[in-house]
């Protein structure tokens, strides 16, 4: 991919969406984020992110229901752009076969459970768009990054 991965961020919790967008966009995403479902909705059909990453609780309608949108809009809109949608949800269900038939209504592609460790969510990233695990690229990425960076620049020789 020759730009950045352009990530669609919606949560409507502030502790959660503003750490997380900066996280992302500090290893080199593009990210954009929304507050609630109908405005994830409205910006992921005005510009299509390469991943979404979606709450499941959100205001206005819920992260199940954008979700199921969402894959609707792009099986049936020639036009439209495919995307992997990934929930992040704090609220565990209570059996596997509830699991299922929630992820199988909302047609999402994964799901994440919160809290959770931003090493897994890269690797999710990395799963769901096909470019592996980007948690190692991005430590590789660092560490290939500050071992130039430990050279002295042109402007501190001089």
């Amino acid at each position: 991919m020759d730009r950045p991965l352009r990530i669609l961020v919606v949560d409507d919790e502030p502790d959660i969406l503003e750490p997380l967008e900066f996280s992302l966009a500090r290893k080199g995403f593009e990210v954009a984020t929304a507050v609630d479902g109908l405005e994830g909705l409205d910006k992921a059909k005005r510009l299509p992110p390469d991943i979404m990453i979606l709450d499941v609780m959100l205001p206005g309608c819920n992260g199940y229901e954008v979700s199921r949108m969402l894959k609707e809009w792009m099986e049936n809109d020639p036009s439209a752009q495919s995307f992997p949608i990934l929930l992040l949800t704090a609220r565990k269900v209570d059996t596997p076969e509830r699991e299922k038939f929630i992820a199988t209504w909302s047609r999402a592609d994964a799901c994440m459970y919160k809290p959770f460790e931003m090493d897994a969510l890269l690797g999710k990233i990395g799963e769901l768009t096909g470019l592996g695990d980007l948690a190692d690229q991005v430590e590789a990425a660092g560490a290939q990054s500050a071992s130039s960076s430990e050279s002295p620049s042109e402007a501190e020789v001089a």
